[in-house]
């Protein structure tokens, strides 16, 4: 088992992942390190006891905000179906995409691979861990 403090968290942190590590540039199906990170987290989940989960799914500004809104609720599934399929209880666990809207980086125009790096950070997933009594 994993502790808490070797992944780099506190009891209840929610859990961020980089969406690169996750997935293909543009893709919402696992890679299979993706799949292999998320699992890792799995058993310290179920560790919190009864709980809540949210998993919002997150983009960078390219294309539209229809393709950016889809593509994070994508990728949130994706991450939902995973969970589930480890042992978690699908009633207690909610996907949601928020696309573009919340940034953590804002980078100039710029030649499409270095915009692509440089938003980086923005494409993320994150798994907020809550109890039941919340």
């Amino acid at each position: 088992l994993i502790a808490c403090a070797e992944l780099g968290l506190q009891a209840n942190d929610p859990i961020i992942l980089d969406s690169d590590v996750l997935f293909d540039f543009g893709q919402a199906e696992l890679k299979p390190q993706g799949k292999r990170q998320l699992e890792q987290y799995v058993p310290l989940i179920k560790a919190r006891g009864e709980t809540w989960i949210e998993v919002v799914g997150h983009t960078d500004r390219i294309g539209s905000v229809a393709a950016n809104d889809r593509l994070s609720l994508q990728r949130a599934e994706s991450v939902r179906q995973l969970l589930i399929a480890n042992g978690l209880d699908p009633d207690r666990i909610r996907a949601r995409g928020l696309g573009s809207r919340n940034p953590r980086v804002d980078c100039p125009d710029q030649p499409r691979q270095a915009l692509i790096d440089c938003l980086a950070p923005n494409r993320r997933v994150v798994i907020d861990v809550r109890p039941v009594a919340w």
